[in-house]
């Protein structure tokens, strides 16, 4: 029975800009994604007894079953090993997890990645990285950009991914994530939500691409760059969430910026370091609240 362990990382958008409602039922978007040190653990295990689909997780809250994004995964490259004349097997996939569910941290997204790359890797196929990031947005917007990795710039709906280059200078990071009940669909609710008239400045890929080339790509520089369209939400479940972002960005010195990760709840904090990333989650964690460090690949 052939094993694959593989690390599925999280990601942060650095800039998150969102255009216009385009006309398919989607928002035309500009990000700049960055992987994460933080990640979760895929183990795929395929066997020629069967070709059945099981999942297992280390987080309750996770979905067993066809609506996984690692469900969705298998059956895509099932077709694909079709295709290519490979005998169909088993597949397991044991997700050991670390990066909180529905975050805003791309954990499902990641975890599709990790089974795509790991089952063409398992399974000998001849498939190119633009064919699998293609066969990931058939899953999910975020998938494709855990094709590449490291620093990309996404567009269309955020699966058009164009790798930089430029690679972003270490962030020492604190993710704290407040305790709100969001809907289950939470993508759908938050891009429904969301009222582009509303963004009085966007924030710009342009800008921060021109950083990262330059020499002046400081940590703290990037930090004052970073942005996040979706601050413009009045989700009355998000107030204690703008309640918190507020009170961290006039909390400490060593905190460069704070501001909401991805659609949210999560809350990310830019510091001076790693020291003063774990004072900012130390008190979180005492009230029992989901708060981690990390840094920036």
């Amino acid at each position: 029975m052939p094993t694959l362990t593989l690390k599925s990382p999280a990601k942060l958008n650095l800039v998150l800009d969102i255009l216009h409602k385009r006309a398919d039922g989607f928002h035309e978007v500009e990000f700049i994604m960055q992987e994460l040190e933080l990640h979760d653990t895929i183990t795929i295990e395929t066997t020629s007894h069967s070709n059945k689909i099981q999942l297992e997780c280390t987080d309750p809250k996770v979905p067993l079953n066809a609506s996984n994004t690692c469900w969705k995964a298998v059956e895509l490259m099932y077709q694909e090993a079709q295709l290519q004349k490979k005998p169909l097997e088993g597949v397991r996939v044991f997700m050991e997890k670390h990066i909180p569910s529905a975050g805003g941290l791309g954990g499902g997204s990641s975890n599709a990645a990790a089974v795509l790359k790991g089952l063409k890797e398992l399974w000998s196929l001849k498939l190119s990285g633009e064919k699998l990031a293609e066969l990931g947005g058939k899953i999910g917007s975020d998938v494709p950009f855990f094709i590449y990795g490291g620093t990309c710039i996404a567009t269309g709906r955020g699966e058009i991914i164009t790798p930089l280059k430029e690679k972003c200078p270490q962030l020492h990071l604190a993710f704290i994530v407040p305790p709100v009940k969001v809907p289950e669909s939470k993508t759908k609710w938050i891009y429904g939500n969301f009222r582009v008239e509303n963004v009085k400045e966007h924030p710009s890929i342009k800008e921060m691409q021109a950083l990262l080339q330059s020499k002046n790509n400081s940590p703290q520089s990037v930090a004052e760059k970073m942005g996040n369209a979706f601050e413009t939400l009045t989700l009355k479940e998000y107030e204690p969430v703008f309640e918190l972002i507020a009170k961290l960005n006039s909390m400490q010195p060593g905190i460069y910026k704070t501001m909401l990760a991805g659609a949210g709840p999560t809350v990310v904090v830019v510091c001076e370091n790693e020291k003063v990333a774990s004072q900012v989650i130390a008190p979180f964690r005492m009230q029992g609240w989901v708060a981690f460090a990390t840094h920036t690949i």
